[in-house]
C-alpha cells in the first residue's frame, strides 16, 4: 500500500522536510543521516519512493537546490512607507545566501489566504523560504506547512501561528525612548499610531504602554492617537486633532519615520515648535530622519545585519529538522540603538 512522504518521515521520527531533502537527493542535510535514512527506507520497501539519480551517478541538482526565496505575502510591501523600510534587508539577506552559495529569488505573490501558494511556489523547488506578511494566521501556516520547505517570518510574529521569525526588539526600543524622554523630564508622553494592522506595529503601541508603567508613568488616552492614517489623511487628522490644546503632550513617540513626517507638519500647522513645545521620536533610523528640520531622533534597526540574520536563522532551522522530528519555534530579536538628533529638548515642567 502506498503511503504520503510525510507518513514514512513519522516512522522514521523526522521531519516532512528532511525526508523530502533525503527522497529528492537535495542538500541540507549531511551524508551519514541520508545515507542511513536511505537503507531505512529500502529496507522498509518504500525504496520505490526515493527518486531515481541519473545515469552518471551524479546527483540532480536543479537551481532551486539551492535556493532561498523572499517571499512577499503582504500588500503592505507595496505601501511607500513599509517599501523605503525593506530594501535594505532585502540586500543584507540576499548577500549573505549569495555568500554562502545559494541563489536568491524574490517572489509577489498578493494572497492573504495561502490559497495561490501550492499553485505558485509548488512549481518551484526551494531550499527555503523567509515570508513577509502583515499578518500569520493558522489557515495560512498549514498551507505554508504543506509546501514541506523549511521557512520563517520576517519582522513579524503572530504566536498563534507558532512560526519562526526574525524580528525587532520592539519593546526593548519603545523603552529606550520613553526612558530617554522620562530622563530628559518628560511625564506628559503620547504615541502616534496610523492603525495599521502590521504585528511589528501593533506590537510597539503595547510596549508604550509597558515602558510607560515600568517607569511608573501613567498612559494618557488623550495623548495617544490610535488610528491616524497614513499620509496626507494622517496629517490632516491630526492637524484637527491638535487644535485642542488639552491633547497635546510634552513629547510624542511615533510608531515610524515616515509617520514623523505628518506628525511634524501637524505640529507645525498648529505653530508648535519642535522640539521648544514638543519632543518627538521616530521609529526605524531611515534616511528621511536627517532631511527634516529638525533632524529626527530616531530608533536605529540595523536592516542589512536583519537580512543576514534571517538567511542564518533559516539554515539553522533546516539543520535543527534534520536530526529531528520535532519542528522547534524559535525568535530571534534584533535591538535597536537611539540616535539622538535634534527633535528632543528638555522638558520645560
Amino acid at each position: 500500500m502506498a503511503i504520503k512522504s510525510k507518513e514514512l518521515a513519522g516512522m522514521l521520527g523526522v521531519s516532512a522536510a528532511t525526508m523530502s531533502l533525503v527522497l529528492n537527493h537535495k542538500p541540507g542535510i549531511s551524508e551519514e543521516l541520508r545515507n542511513s535514512l536511505l537503507e531505512k527506507i529500502r529496507e522498509m520497501g518504500y525504496g520505490y519512493m526515493i527518486r531515481e539519480e541519473d545515469e552518471r551517478g551524479e546527483k540532480e541538482e536543479t537551481a532551486g537546490d539551492k535556493t532561498i526565496a523572499y517571499v512577499v505575502l503582504s500588500e503592505y510591501h507595496d505601501d511607500v512607507e513599509e517599501a523605503a523600510f525593506f530594501p535594505k534587508v532585502i540586500e543584507g539577506t540576499e548577500r549573505e545566501a549569495r555568500r554562502l552559495g545559494y541563489r536568491f529569488t524574490i517572489l509577489h505573490i498578493y494572497d492573504e489566504s495561502g490559497a495561490k501558494l501550492k499553485e505558485i511556489i509548488g512549481k518551484e523547488q526551494f531550499v527555503g523560504m523567509l515570508i513577509y506578511a502583515a499578518q500569520v494566521n493558522s489557515r495560512m501556516k498549514e498551507a505554508l506547512d504543506a509546501l514541506e520547505v523549511p521557512w520563517l517570518l520576517i519582522d513579524c510574529f503572530c504566536p498563534d501561528a507558532e512560526a519562526s521569525a526574525v524580528t525587532v526588539n520592539n519593546r526593548q526600543g519603545i523603552y529606550a525612548a520613553v526612558k530617554y524622554l522620562y530622563g530628559r523630564g518628560h511625564r506628559k508622553i503620547g504615541y502616534v499610531s496610523s492603525g495599521r494592522p502590521l504585528c511589528s506595529l501593533m506590537e510597539r503601541r503595547r510596549s508604550f504602554r509597558y515602558a510607560m508603567e515600568e517607569l511608573g508613568l501613567t498612559e494618557e488616552p488623550l495623548f495617544c492617537v490610535e488610528e491616524a492614517g497614513c499620509g496626507q489623511k494622517a496629517q490632516e487628522y491630526l492637524e484637527e486633532l491638535w487644535k485642542d490644546a488639552e491633547r497635546i503632550p510634552t513629547a510624542l513617540l511615533v510608531e515610524n519615520d515616515v509617520m514623523a513626517v505628518a506628525v511634524y507638519r501637524a505640529l507645525k500647522s498648529n505653530g508648535l515648535r519642535i522640539p521648544e513645545d514638543v519632543s518627538v521620536i521616530g521609529f526605524d533610523g531611515r534616511s528621511i530622519c536627517s532631511m527634516l528640520e529638525p533632524a529626527l531622533t530616531t530608533l536605529r534597526v540595523p536592516r542589512r545585519v536583519m537580512g543576514r540574520l534571517l538567511v542564518t536563522l533559516l539554515l539553522q532551522k533546516i539543520e535543527l529538522q534534520s536530526r529531528s522530528a520535532e519542528d522547534v519555534t524559535v525568535r530571534l530579536e534584533i535591538n535597536t540603538e537611539l540616535v539622538e538628533m535634534e527633535s528632543v529638548a528638555d522638558a520645560k515642567e
